[in-house]
């Protein structure tokens, strides 16, 4: 069980004490969580747009200005880099090969519905 306390906003915003079941209570939450990319500020606090350019000149008088971003490494780079050798040097012949394709495995989603059909 779970006790919590909320307005009551029809009877004049006095505290209520309500005690629900755990799964009626995360019933109950759950319908409160917004979809996903809802925008749900929007009039009150920092993101209001009355107020936003305001805060925005204050946050940048404090906040000391961002440094410079590095440049994000290409992959073949970031390969050699972490397992110590050229992915794209065959080992046999020394050559620098062509990458034509990359394979990506099944989501794991896929692979479960594809095993539950084989095997109900």
């Amino acid at each position: 069980m779970i006790t919590f306390q909320f307005k009551d906003y029809r009877n004049h915003e006095r505290p209520v004490l309500y005690t629900l079941r755990t799964v009626e209570f995360i019933k109950k939450l759950v319908q409160h969580i917004p979809p996903h990319y809802f925008n749900v500020i929007r009039h009150y606090g920092l993101l209001a747009s009355r107020v936003k350019a305001s805060y925005k000149q204050i946050a940048d008088s404090l906040l000391p200005p961002a440094g410079e971003v590095e440049p994000a490494s290409d992959w073949r780079t970031r390969q050699t880099a972490f397992h110590g050798k050229d992915p794209l040097i065959c080992t046999i012949c020394k050559k620098v090969m062509v990458l034509v394709s990359v394979h990506l495995p099944n989501p794991l989603s896929f692979v479960k519905a594809r095993l539950q059909a084989a095997y109900p």
